[in-house]
């Protein structure tokens, strides 16, 4: 919707996700942003909520 993000997997691929590009992500990637980013994802929800303890848990919240 706006700007663009970095994604690195970890294989040492790279890719740059722009707004309005469609995207999927499997496990093993790290996001950055240099730019404000907003976008729409839609994710199921058992793995989201995996994703967010983890990162709950990464940040010590």
């Amino acid at each position: 919707m706006k700007g663009s993000i970095h994604v690195r997997y970890a294989d040492g691929r790279k890719e740059t996700v722009c707004a309005g590009d469609v995207y999927y992500w499997p496990p093993g990637h790290t996001v950055s942003v240099d730019e404000d980013y907003e976008a729409l994802e839609f994710s199921p929800a058992v793995e989201m909520t995996e994703v967010i303890a983890h990162l709950n848990k990464a940040l010590g919240n």
